[in-house]
């Protein structure tokens, strides 16, 4: 299920400042209501910062950049080593700002300069009203990886072999969000789940499934870099998605080629039939006879009509036999019903065909 809108999102703030009144006058200026936020924790230093990140999880740091230890663009570093979803935004006066924005390589991009004044609380404000409103695009995004909506699309399109429908999620702004947002890790392994969810659909070795699967996560998680995990998945898709498409084609080549060695054995026994046939080789006709007319081009029917007819033709051109012999050697045990459909087929009667022949008119076969 996606978030409804009236969900709310809370943005958890840490604010790391080494002064207690700055830290103090953000928690009481602070408008927190505007951007639906909440107060994670606060920290007199980067180290107390860099502690509180596992049992706290903010969404934000707020840390001035000149602190007594660790600094701001340090923290700013080593946040974006450990935890680079979190964004920061850092408190600089004046003269520190060409400073500050060494900060920049480290995703830093949101500065405030000090004394924080009522225009610049403003601004403050409206940035983690932003922030609020990113993070709740970016959980929405994520969950709909959850969504019973996308697992069908995909599982379909690998069970059709529909590569537009891949091309089309793969391509989109939503994969590239959900891949460069804070879970891609999650993410990327609920679509690889997907891959295995149909595999198990479709009666493989379970034994052999769960092995590559472990392989294909463990690969995936070990990836550091989330373009190659991206690329990882796409074509982890793609590959089995080239994969069932020629199980298919061998499938189909495979029974149409034992289709096509039966009728050849058996077109001439009026007993011989369609439903025959499908029986001898397990498959239901319907299946049959789409496979058949996928891997040969000639719908099956009409192939063992016009066999049938070619040998009458030759059988036609010996006098020895009987028309009616002709018939039953042919695959129809009912004469009469020979002669129209010889008739249907050639414009002529059996017996017609016959006389041609003798005339000279035709060559038999």
């Amino acid at each position: 299920m996606l978030l409804c809108r009236e969900e709310k999102v809370m943005l958890r703030i840490l604010l790391v400042d080494d002064e207690k009144y700055t830290i103090e006058g953000l928690i009481s200026m602070l408008d927190w209501e505007r951007f639906e936020g909440e107060l994670a924790g606060t920290a007199s230093s980067g180290e107390d910062a860099l502690k509180l990140l596992e049992s706290i999880h903010p969404d934000v740091i707020i840390s001035d950049i000149k602190m007594g230890g660790m600094n701001g663009i340090e923290l700013a570093r080593q946040v974006h080593e450990k935890q680079e979803q979190i964004q920061m935004i850092l408190l600089t006066a004046h003269g520190e700002f060409e400073y500050a924005r060494q900060a920049i390589r480290y995703g830093v991009i949101d500065y405030i300069l000090k004394p924080i004044t009522r225009d610049k609380l403003e601004q403050l404000n409206c940035l983690l009203e932003q922030k609020a409103q990113q993070l709740l695009l970016r959980q929405k995004s994520y969950q709909t990886v959850w969504d019973d909506s996308l697992k069908e699309r995909l599982l379909n399109a690998l069970k059709t072999g529909n590569r537009d429908t891949l091309d089309e999620f793969f391509q989109s702004r939503l994969y590239h969000e959900l891949m460069n947002g804070d879970d891609c890790d999650p993410v990327g392994i609920q679509l690889l789940n997907y891959l295995y969810l149909y595999l198990s659909d479709i009666n493989l070795n379970q034994d052999a499934i769960s092995y590559s699967r472990n392989q294909t996560m463990e690969n995936f998680l070990e990836m550091t870099d989330r373009k190659e995990k991206m690329d990882y998945i796409i074509t982890r898709y793609y590959d089995l998605l080239t994969g069932v498409t020629q199980q298919k084609n061998a499938h189909t080549d495979a029974i149409a080629a034992y289709a096509l060695r039966y009728i050849e054995e058996h077109f001439a026994d009026p007993e011989f039939n369609l439903s025959a046939l499908s029986y001898a080789m397990h498959v239901s006709l319907s299946h049959l006879s789409t496979v058949f007319k996928q891997a040969t081009g000639v719908n099956l029917s009409a192939y063992v009509t016009e066999l049938r007819m070619e040998q009458a033709k030759k059988l036609l051109s010996d006098m020895h036999f009987q028309i009616s012999e002709v018939s039953t050697r042919s695959g129809y045990s009912d004469a009469k019903y020979f002669a129209k459909l010889f008739k249907k087929k050639t414009g002529s009667t059996p017996s017609e065909y016959r006389n041609l022949i003798i005339q000279g008119g035709i060559h038999g076969n």
